[in-house]
């Protein structure tokens, strides 16, 4: 698969989403496009006894391909007013085509939409079914990207409709699959189930395609199923998601492992590397980091002549987290340098990414804009400086306050030091009445599990919840409710943070190395999917934020 094309839109479109879903909807990005383009750049259109519109559309394929769109734009066009002048639609539909995608490419989405209705009316009269799905395909997508997700979904829908009309069987079964599984992602974030079951559907309909079809190559058929079963391994493994199961996650992982034994070295290089990647993480979650390492090291072998940075960025993380599990702090730290420097590089491309649409967005509106802008402008600058006096008075008095805070924890921390905690946890809540009857036996089993939990680190889990942790600890969510706002003074999120907060300080205050990580590792690392997230419980625990103190820690030294 050649994703080249993608590497700098892809987090643009989706933004900060989980790690499944932006790894899902990269490699369904890639799909559609492939797909697309193996449409444009297949078998050569024929006009009889016009070889011209051929010679122009190979042409300017060829400039599509080396990034120059402006160039190949002007040869479509023109293949396109010549297919037109002779009547010959076919030449016409491919012509038309290849601009559609084009001016997507350029982000003017609009544009394009309304390029692919002529390219609609072209393929039905042909009744080309395999073009129609790719097209709705495209038009769910540029859909989605303006934010009309229920139009979205009924190009989704139209698209499966067509692929179930292909006559050839392979080609059917093929394109169906391709279009249940771009219809995963769009799912994400709304139904599980639905993930799930499109995922499952596009397994279903791949496995139906013949091992022998000229029309479906194998290696493209065990490319899709190993795309498919890796992302099935993904859906189990994400800590977000109910369903959660990594006996069945393993599992399907260890199915696409085979399908890439089956074509070995025929595979696509980057399906290899998608798959090495989630190996990688899958086995980071399990703590097995030694399997981790392996597969992330070859992962980076394989990305060194297939230039992913996006795989390259979660590969230098994980491999920085898996070798600290093993204690090799030196090779931790050089992966997660790499790491810094490549994440700084990235999303520097990404604002100049994001800065194209928006540029287009503004043009488009910007008749007799420019006077309301100023006039912003000037209001902007006036609140802005307002609000920047208010705040520097504001810094001042709190800074001395933060910095007061600061010092007492430090005290607080070297005097407890010997006892390894930071705070100790407050054994009764003597104002508050409990609200529901506890015998004393089961209080006392249940403080002795928190604090046999507590030691256990267990609050590290990114998925930790109070119907999880009662279960773990054989008891009912209202009972430890209950204790834990008795006898620990909290309730159950408080608890936790305070564990994770306490957790980190210790790390921070005792090991140096962790003071030149990153806030998203350090998140990461005390069980908080977003540093966001992070940053607020620290900032509400402490009174000051997580930056702070390790500013504070390095100047002490």
């Amino acid at each position: 698969m050649v994703k080249q094309l993608l590497l700098r839109i892809s987090q643009f479109i989706w933004g900060n989403s989980n790690q499944f879903f932006q790894r899902l909807y990269t490699t369904f990005i890639f799909l559609l496009f492939f797909f697309a383009f193996c449409i444009i750049n297949g078998a050569a259109i024929s006009c009889p006894g016009n070889k011209n519109i051929d010679q122009l559309i190979n042409q300017a394929t060829s400039l599509n391909d080396k990034g120059k769109t402006k160039e190949a734009l002007e040869l479509f066009q023109k293949a396109n007013d010549l297919a037109k002048t002779i009547g010959c639609e076919k030449a016409e539909l491919d012509a038309i085509k290849n601009i559609m995608l084009i001016y997507s490419q350029d982000y003017d989405y609009k544009k394009a939409l309304e390029i692919s209705n002529r390219v609609i009316d072209l393929a039905v009269s042909q009744k080309d079914y395999k073009a129609l799905s790719v097209i709705y395909n495209k038009r769910a997508i540029l859909h989605e990207n303006l934010g009309l997700y229920d139009v979205s979904l009924k190009e989704y829908e139209t698209a499966l409709k067509y692929a179930k009309a292909i006559s050839e069987i392979n080609q059917r079964h093929y394109q169906t699959s391709l279009v249940y599984y771009n219809m995963a992602p769009y799912y994400q974030g709304r139904s599980n189930e639905k993930v799930l079951y499109s995922l499952e559907k596009s397994r279903e309909e791949i496995l139906k395609v013949s091992d022998k079809s000229t029309d479906v190559p194998l290696e493209q058929k065990i490319d899709m199923l190993i795309s498919v079963n890796m992302n099935l391994g993904i859906h189990y493994r994400d800590s977000k998601n109910r369903e959660r199961n990594v006996k069945l996650s393993e599992f399907y992982f260890k199915e696409a492992l085979k399908q890439l034994a089956v074509i070995k070295g025929k595979i696509n290089p980057e399906t290899k590397i998608d798959l090495y990647q989630a190996l990688q993480e899958f086995y980071q979650m399990k703590k097995d980091y030694r399997k981790a390492i392996e597969y992330g090291e070859n992962m980076l072998a394989l990305e060194k002549s297939n230039s992913m940075p996006y795989n390259r960025r979660v590969g230098y993380m994980v491999l920085a987290k898996s070798y600290l599990g093993i204690g090799d702090s030196p090779t931790s730290q050089k992966y997660l340098d790499l790491f810094s420097k490549l994440n700084d590089s990235i999303t520097s491309i990404e604002k100049e990414a994001v800065e194209v649409p928006v540029k287009k967005i503004i043009s488009e509106t910007k008749i007799n804009g420019e006077k309301k802008i100023n006039k912003i402008v000037v209001i902007s600058i006036v609140v802005l400086s307002l609000i920047t006096g208010t705040m520097l008075i504001y810094r001042r008095r709190s800074n001395k306050i933060i910095h007061k805070k600061y010092k007492d924890l430090i005290e607080k921390i070297s005097k407890e030091n010997e006892e390894n905690k930071i705070q100790p946890i407050v054994e009764r809540n003597i104002g508050v009445k409990s609200s529901i009857t506890i015998t004393d036996e089961t209080i006392k089993s249940l403080l002795l599990k928190l604090e046999k939990f507590e030691a256990s680190e267990k609050y590290l889990r990114k998925d930790l919840s109070l119907t999880w942790m009662a279960n773990s600890l054989a008891t009912n969510p209202k009972y430890l409710s209950e204790v834990i706002k008795i006898y620990k003074n909290h309730n159950f999120t408080s608890y936790i943070n305070e564990l994770r907060i306490n957790y980190i300080i210790k790390k921070l205050y005792e090991l140096p190395v962790y003071r030149e990580y990153k806030i998203t590792y350090l998140a990461e690392e005390c069980g908080y999917v977003t540093p966001r997230v992070f940053v607020n419980a620290f900032k509400q625990h402490m009174g000051f934020t997580p930056s702070y103190f390790v500013e504070q820690l390095k100047s002490s030294v």
